[in-house]
């Protein structure tokens, strides 16, 4: 579990830019817990990856990822871009189920469904069933920047983007989710909290760059007490259309600091008391109760 956040700015330049914001919370079932994991990668030269859920699950199809779009043969533009993106995910998906029954019975899915009809009915339908519950256990988000064409000026502009890799975007928990992601992107157990925060402060993609770091920074601090999601470190990183990222420095930390206790909640604890007098006049006058009418009796004759 942790919170992943990325966000694209403009940052009212001809260079758009993408923010990527993570704890670096890892845990262990049954051994603890520590803030020492770095959860950017990349999958090719310019296309960081941030990384949540089961983080060896995650490591898995970061490098399916990475093989896939390594290949000479794949070339990404703005019209094919998600059909490439959801290739590795059914890859590993399709590895996961073959390690399921290869670890269960000594066959693969080829196997079973060469065999569907000469195996038993019923385990047949038990093993379908099975591998529809078969999951990726992890998620992705994947920044890049393309060349984009704008038809109404006619000019070809590098543009961001970011594709979400989670499980648990889709509501009806049916299959696994690859989306193409506008304006700003979360996941990981962290992921709602964070994002209602990038709703309240209305984060677009036209916003500074300055203002982007610091609204994701927020967002993640807001998020810090959702179980799973790291509190002592975060890492804040920029990707330019050149394809570099740059980690912010501990001069930039400082500074998110400070505009977080500027700008964000404050303790009421610490606040005058005189603020939290209750006062009659903030109510209205009392109106007196009355119980519900009864209903009429349909069998009763008028």
């Amino acid at each position: 579990m942790t919170l992943c956040i990325a966000a694209e700015c403009d940052d009212a330049t001809d260079c758009p830019k993408v923010v990527l914001c993570s704890d670096c919370e890892r845990s262990a079932d049954a051994v603890g817990r520590s803030e020492t994991e770095d959860k950017v990668g990349f999958i090719r030269k310019g296309w960081p990856v941030l990384v949540a859920g089961e983080l060896d699950r995650a490591d898995d199809l970061l490098r399916v990822y990475s093989e896939y779009f390594n290949r000479p043969s794949v070339t990404i533009n703005e019209s094919n871009i998600l059909v490439h993106f959801r290739r590795p995910a059914a890859i590993q998906k399709r590895r996961l189920v073959d390690e399921y029954l290869l670890q269960s019975f000594a066959f693969d899915y080829k196997y079973l469904r060469r065999n569907a009809k000469t195996l038993p009915e019923v385990f047949v339908t038990q093993q379908m069933d099975a591998i529809a519950r078969v999951r990726l256990k992890s998620a992705l988000i994947i920044a890049g920047i393309v060349n984009e064409s704008y038809f109404d000026t006619g000019t070809v502009e590098p543009t961001p983007f970011l594709i979400v890799v989670d499980e648990n975007s889709d509501a009806n928990g049916t299959r696994d989710e690859v989306v193409k992601q506008s304006e700003y992107a979360a996941i990981g157990s962290g992921a709602q909290a964070a994002l209602s925060t990038l709703y309240r402060r209305k984060q677009s993609s036209t916003d500074s760059l300055m203002r982007t770091l610091y609204v994701l920074y927020e967002a993640n601090k807001l998020s810090e007490k959702i179980p799973g999601v790291g509190e002592e470190f975060v890492n804040l990183d920029v990707l330019y259309a050149d394809g570099t990222l740059r980690r912010l420095s501990d001069d930039g930390y400082e500074k998110m600091i400070e505009l977080y206790n500027k700008f964000g909640p404050k303790e009421i604890d610490g606040l005058k008391k005189d603020w939290f007098t209750l006062e009659e006049k903030f109510f209205d006058n009392p109106t007196e109760s009355k119980p519900p009418s009864p209903s009429p009796d349909p069998t009763e004759k008028p």
